[in-house]
């Protein structure tokens, strides 16, 4: 089924004047903002409320792999926990979603989310956030890959010929995980940099995590694994991001951090290939980007120690 969603910020205005989310004569302006990949986001300004609201407006394609439900659920369940910000509004039938405008925060770059104090914090929400209610749907991220997959054959993308050696190297990664047994927690799953805010106008108030687009219970390593991977992460930060969740150095979650980190990157090459297709003519290269990914978990499999992770899951 197509979903219709406005187009354009004039046409959001009619729907969010349709939600009754104020009184009806304050006036109020839609302005688009920029740095979304696969939605489109808009800052809400209204006259005389005091505080203003985020509206997020699911783009094309996204129905192929984002549970709209779990997605409002998860929102709603990292607010009412603190660790997101809070929902005012979740649209059923468009997936558009109106919340806390986090007035004074900023997106953090890879390099913050790095530093000592940052990641501390963030390996707090983590905690919290994978200690919470599971999730409407249960996606691990081999399920992820494994959809992705299918979907970019039935588009006809091509892929050069060593992406055969990562897929097998994939499959060998998850046999091992789904002997061992997985470790289910509702987690984020999505790892950019600008999806962890800030507050830079009061450092003492807590940091948020947003965009639960990809929410599920899934393995908990993933949700440091990917974190880790997504921001360029070396051994020793990466050690103390395990320290700073776990509260202890763990040598078989180390191990399994490594491993779904290569995992992580497949899932993220197939999607930036899947949205190649979605976003075709964009001014977003995901083809590039998917293949770039993909080359990574390549050289993570060639590591040294690579056999010794995989035999420590």
């Amino acid at each position: 089924m197509t979903v219709l969603r406005p187009a354009d910020a004039a046409e959001l205005h009619d729907v969010l004047a349709g939600y009754r989310l104020w009184e009806e004569d304050r006036a109020f302006t839609v302005t688009p903002l920029v740095g979304g990949l696969t939605n489109n986001n808009y800052r809400v300004a209204v006259e005389g409320l005091g505080r203003d609201y985020f509206v997020k407006v699911p783009g094309p394609g996204t129905d192929g792999f984002i549970d709209r439900a779990t997605a409002a659920a998860a929102s709603q369940q990292a607010a009412a926990m603190g660790v997101g910000p809070a929902v005012f509004h979740v649209d059923d039938a468009t997936g558009i979603e109106v919340s806390e405008y986090l007035e004074g925060y900023q997106p953090c770059t890879a390099w913050e989310v790095a530093l000592p104090d940052y990641c501390a914090e963030l390996m707090r929400l983590f905690r919290t956030w994978n200690s919470g209610p599971v999730l409407p749907q249960t996606k691990t991220v081999f399920d992820m890959v494994d959809e992705h997959y299918d979907q970019v054959l039935r588009d006809g993308t091509v892929m050069p010929g060593w992406v055969d050696d990562v897929l097998a190297a994939y499959r060998e990664a998850r046999a091992r995980f789904l002997a061992s047994g997985l470790d289910i927690v509702p987690c984020h799953n999505d790892p950019g940099a600008g999806n962890y805010m800030r507050c830079v106008v009061d450092p003492t108030k807590p940091m948020r995590l947003i965009d639960y687009d990809y929410a599920s219970n899934n393995e908990r390593a993933y949700e440091i694994g990917v974190f880790v991977g997504f921001n360029f992460f070396d051994a020793a930060q990466t050690r103390f991001a395990i320290e700073s969740y776990a509260g202890a150095w763990d040598p078989q979650f180390w191990a399994r951090v490594q491993v779904v980190r290569m995992v992580a990157d497949v899932k993220w090459g197939l999607w930036g290939l899947v949205n190649a297709k979605a976003w075709a003519g964009g001014d977003f290269d995901y083809y590039k980007y998917g293949l770039w990914d993909l080359r990574r978990a390549l050289i993570e499999t060639l590591a040294p120690d690579w056999e010794e992770q995989l035999g420590r899951i």
